[in-house]
């Protein structure tokens, strides 16, 4: 993130480069006081493609965000039934 005064927040969408399609978003400060590592999980659809993160100028064009990545999960997600997480 930024360095710098918290002002606003920005939306950030995660695109499907593939088709397209936006298919997530989050929304985060603008800046930080102090640089930190982040990590937030976001759902998307299981059939998505290569995916981005970035934001869309004012012409209505992505911009991939260059301090931000998008990465797959390194763990294996569970199949089939699942029982109570005791949460």
């Amino acid at each position: 993130m930024p360095i710098g005064d918290t002002t606003e927040n920005v939306p950030y969408f995660i695109l499907d480069t593939a088709k397209s399609v936006i298919v997530g978003q989050v929304i985060l400060p603008k800046a930080v006081k102090r640089s930190l590592a982040v990590a937030v999980t976001v759902k998307v659809p299981a059939a998505a493609g290569s995916l981005a993160i970035g934001t869309f100028d004012d012409g209505g064009t992505f911009q991939a965000c260059s301090f931000l990545r998008v990465e797959s999960p390194s763990v294996a997600r569970p199949e089939g039934a699942v029982g109570p997480s005791g949460r």
